[in-house]
C-alpha cells in the first residue's frame, strides 16, 4: 500500500465523504422527527378542540331547537290574542251602535 499513495487517499476521501453523507443524513432524520412531533402535537390539539366545538354545536342546536318551540309557541299566543283582539272590536262596535241607539232612543222620548 506505500506504493499506491493514490489508491489510499481515493479510499481515504471515500470514506469520509460516507461519514460526511452518514452525519448529514443523521441531522436531517433528527429534523424531520422533530418536525413530526410537532405535527402530532398541533394535530392532538386541533382534534381536542373539534371535540369542543362538536360539543358546542350540539349544545347550541339544542338550545335552538327549545327557542324555536318557544317562538312557536309565542306565535300562538299572538294569534290568539289577534283573534281576541277581533272579537273585543266587533264587541265595541256594537257596544257603540246600541249606544247610539239608546242615545236616539232618549232624545226623541225627550222631545215628545
Amino acid at each position: 500500500m506505500k506504493d499506491r499513495p493514490l489508491i489510499l487517499s481515493l479510499l481515504v476521501g471515500l470514506i469520509m465523504v460516507l461519514v460526511i453523507a452518514g452525519v448529514s443524513l443523521l441531522v436531517r432524520i433528527n429534523a424531520l422527527s422533530g418536525s413530526e412531533r410537532k405535527i402530532q402535537a398541533e394535530k392532538m390539539t386541533i382534534s381536542e378542540q373539534l371535540e369542543n366545538l362538536k360539543k358546542d354545536n350540539s349544545s347550541l342546536t339544542e338550545k335552538n331547537k327549545g327557542l324555536i318551540d318557544d317562538l312557536a309557541q309565542a306565535n300562538t299566543k299572538l294569534e290568539e290574542t289577534k283573534t281576541e283582539l277581533a272579537k273585543l272590536e266587533k264587541l265595541k262596535d256594537k257596544l257603540e251602535e246600541n249606544l247610539k241607539d239608546e242615545l236616539m232612543k232618549k232624545e226623541t222620548n225627550v222631545k215628545n
